[in-house]
């Protein structure tokens, strides 16, 4: 099921116009003029209620530099309904099943629709290489990728596990360094608090990398410092994930001033502090290796997903103002219908996991997951996971504004993800982080400082 590119795809592809002209850009060979640069459909829907692409948001206003506020362009728009308990089944073929949980479980909840704009773009360096991986991007028979770099690795995907490679290895920023809160909701109505440093480097996306030998097989290198609580503070991991569906991990311990190795990282160990309502593979939506797991691709359809969430990374909100006592704040969530691919997980029946069943959505314009399902050992809905994007127009890419991690057994949910107080200062992306120093070494340095 997880193989390298068949002829299949590439008749799917060729078949199409090696000709695409969009807003003056060069063709791109080998995705035609009916998709766009990284493999979405270029044309919107047929009731209009989906826009085409046009080339997405590439610029940031005059006079804006680094660090500076990211400005909501559509801070105008008018809200165009509101879907909730009283007509939710009016819309139930465009809402997930975790959507409709979330809106029949809590009283208030509910998702004011606006105007759908096809924000997302990227470099042409990525788009190019895109059209590159039509051809060159491949993955053995156990899932690991063997070939393709610099862009979307499947823009005409096959399989389920090529959809949720494009994610895992979408374009962020060669490098970036933010800090990010998390808050994980209390039984009696408090918030656990948790701030830190993140960074991260791709070496995919590298200057220098010119082929995929060019990685020495690393799909990702992560760092997180911990701020707060103050007796975290110093607490450091270190992952590196490779495209053999393999990582390693390690922490630094500021009361042992020892590095560890740390294996619990990874798949459905629970993430500490978060009291058991969030896995580490359930991180960034889905964060992790695929092994466990059987991969089906599902077709497309059409969803309300948070998107252009720029009311999320506003700086001058509290905690308060994001995170309510059963879910977020509706006043700040930005509904728009855009196309998703959907990625049904299974899993083995050798293995273990305590989601035995998981539903992806993803966003066709960006390859980020925007929702997920996940269902318990008895097949029943347990968690729904939801990702609000926005465009950082510098780099451009698609980001992550906020995630939130709704727990419907324990009606508890984990916020991350957020910019408080002047954080927005910090949050940068694209930064030319020197991928050298995410070694346990650096972390025995930073320890000692």
């Amino acid at each position: 099921m997880l193989k390298k590119l068949t002829s299949l795809k590439k008749a799917t592809a060729c078949t199409l116009s090696l000709a695409m002209l969009t807003l003056g850009t060069p063709a791109f060979a080998g995705l035609g003029e009916n998709l766009t640069p990284i493999g979405a459909e270029k044309a919107g829907n047929r009731e209009g209620t989906i826009p085409a692409w046009t080339g997405g948001l590439t610029q940031m206003p005059a006079g804006w530099s680094q660090g500076d506020l990211r400005p909501n362009p559509f801070a105008d728009d008018a809200r165009l309904f509101t879907i909730d308990a009283g007509n939710a089944d009016q819309y139930s073929k465009q809402l997930t099943p975790g959507q409709l949980a979330l809106i029949n479980a809590y009283d208030g909840y509910r998702m004011d629709v606006y105007p759908s704009r096809r924000t997302c773009a990227y470099p042409q360096r990525i788009y190019d290489r895109t059209a590159a991986n039509v051809d060159e991007a491949a993955m053995s028979a156990d899932g690991a990728l063997t070939a393709g770099y610099g862009g979307v690795l499947f823009p005409v995907p096959e399989n389920g596990w090529e959809v949720m490679m494009n994610h895992r290895t979408a374009f962020r920023g060669v490098g970036n360094r933010q800090m990010i809160t998390t808050v994980v909701k209390q039984s009696d109505g408090g918030n656990k608090i948790y701030r830190g440093e993140t960074q991260s480097f791709v070496p995919m996306y590298a200057p220098g990398t010119q082929s995929f030998d060019d990685t020495n097989g690393y799909m990702s290198k992560f760092v997180y410092t911990a701020e707060f609580p103050v007796k975290s503070a110093g607490t450091m991991g270190l992952v590196h994930e490779f495209f053999n569906q393999t990582r390693e991990s390690w922490a630094y311990l500021p009361g042992l001033r020892r590095v560890r190795k740390a294996p619990t990282i990874a798949y459905d160990n629970p993430a500490a502090g978060q009291d058991g309502l969030r896995t580490f593979d359930q991180t960034g939506m889905f964060n992790g290796d695929g092994d466990r797991y059987n991969w089906d691709l599902m077709g497309k359809q059409e969803l309300y997903i948070g998107y252009n969430a720029w009311k999320f990374r506003d700086p001058a909100l509290s905690i308060e103002d994001i995170v309510g006592e059963k879910y977020a704040s509706r006043d700040l969530a930005r509904y728009e219908l855009h196309r998703v691919w959907k990625v049904q997980a299974m899993l083995k029946p050798s293995v273990r996991n305590i989601f035995t069943r998981r539903d992806f959505y993803i966003d066709e314009d960006s390859w980020n997951i925007v929702q997920a399902d996940l269902y318990d050992a008895r097949g029943e809905l347990w968690r729904v996971q939801e990702a609000h994007m926005l465009v950082a127009a510098e780099l451009p890419a698609c980001v992550g504004a906020a995630g939130f991690y709704y727990d419907l057994e324990a009606q508890l949910y984990v916020a991350d993800n957020l910019v408080i107080g002047n954080d927005e200062s910090n949050y940068s992306l694209g930064v030319e982080i020197d991928g050298a120093h995410f070694t346990p070494a650096y972390l025995r340095r930073s320890g000692r400082r």
